[in-house]
């Protein structure tokens, strides 16, 4: 039998020291010259480890000793926390001493639009500051109104698709122009209430309306006879309107207001010329006007059972205080003819 064999070693040499002999204990450097290098490398790794997680040290090493000098301890939750308290005083104070930037200045860098969006995201978070916001807003005026009705005007023309035979009145130009148009159009009613209310008084209520009524006549006429519809639309609500601020005049007339002759003037004629420019939309509100406030300029109609369905108003003389320098459209006759 091979006595060199892995499964019979070589007797051992009784002469040698063995590593785990009794004795071995009190030479360890015997033993440690029978390890390798690979053995006494991974002893030290596991010694050094030992050492870090059980905090102990071997005697004489001072390394130790300068390295815990340079650690500052943990710090407890307590002083954690007051750190945590003196670093927020400090931020505050810091704050504080900051000049603070005009609010106005700020909001005076928004353009219009950021300027409606942050006003509308504070009402939808603050419902109740709608109507604090609304009394300290100042009421729309003719002036206003108009820059912002033909701002929208300008913005729907500009919608058109561009051709090198210009502006298309087919259906490709209608869809491409009637979300400005619908906007434009709910404008028109929102402000038309608002200026028809009876806290208006008629002269802007009727300004109002000749603004409104002549902005929709350069509203286009589709090719297609439908889409025409949108236009007519308009034409009968602002019709209905002109037939509010009518009553609300007179009702004001009967409690003793009174209205100069320019002014009432003013206000048939422009009336006249709406309802033959839409085509007889404004028919009624014509007739009505003459019925109820026609007595004032000198007009036919303007006693109570006399229709107007007929009746011939002519500028030519200067009905209702109106002179050939102040009108014009003298030498033109309006006939209001019935629908």
């Amino acid at each position: 039998m091979n006595n060199n064999s892995p499964c019979f070693p070589l007797a051992r040499n009784h002469h040698q020291p063995s590593f785990f002999h009794p004795n071995n204990a009190l030479h360890p450097i015997h033993a440690s010259q029978r390890l390798s290098y690979r053995e006494r490398h991974a002893a030290a790794i596991v010694s050094e480890g030992s050492t870090k997680v059980t905090g102990k040290r071997k005697p004489g090493d001072e390394s130790d000793d300068s390295m815990s000098e340079s650690k500052s301890p943990p710090c407890s939750p307590r002083l954690n926390g007051h750190t945590h308290e003196m670093e927020a005083t400090v931020k505050r104070a810091k704050l504080s001493n900051e000049k603070e930037f005009p609010l106005s200045k700020l909001l005076g860098t928004l353009d219009k639009p950021q300027l409606l969006s942050l006003i509308n995201n504070l009402i939808d978070a603050h419902p109740n500051l709608q109507s604090e916001i609304a009394s300290n807003i100042p009421r729309p005026t003719i002036q206003s109104v108009t820059r912002i009705l033909e701002g929208m005007e300008k913005k729907y023309l500009d919608s058109f698709p561009y051709t090198k035979w210009g502006s298309s009145k087919d259906d490709y130009s209608f869809n491409r122009v009637k979300p400005a148009i619908m906007e434009l159009q709910g404008a028109i009613m929102d402000y038309a209430d608002h200026f028809t209310s009876p806290e208006e008084f008629p002269t802007v209520t009727f300004a109002f309306l000749h603004l409104a009524t002549t902005i929709t006549h350069r509203l286009p006429e589709w090719d297609n006879s439908s889409h025409n519809e949108l236009k007519r639309d308009i034409y009968l609500k602002l019709a209905d309107y002109w037939k509010k601020a009518i009553h609300e005049a007179s009702s004001k007339l009967r409690d003793g207001k009174i209205y100069g002759h320019t002014v009432v003037n003013e206000w048939a004629k422009n009336l006249a010329q709406h309802n033959r420019d839409s085509n007889g939309a404004f028919q009624q509100a014509s007739e009505e006007f003459v019925e109820k406030l026609g007595v004032i300029i000198g007009l036919q109609g303007g006693v109570s059972g006399v229709s107007a369905s007929s009746l011939t108003f002519s500028f030519a003389s200067g009905i209702g205080g109106m002179n050939s320098s102040n009108n014009s459209m003298n030498h033109r006759n309006f006939q209001l003819m019935s629908a």
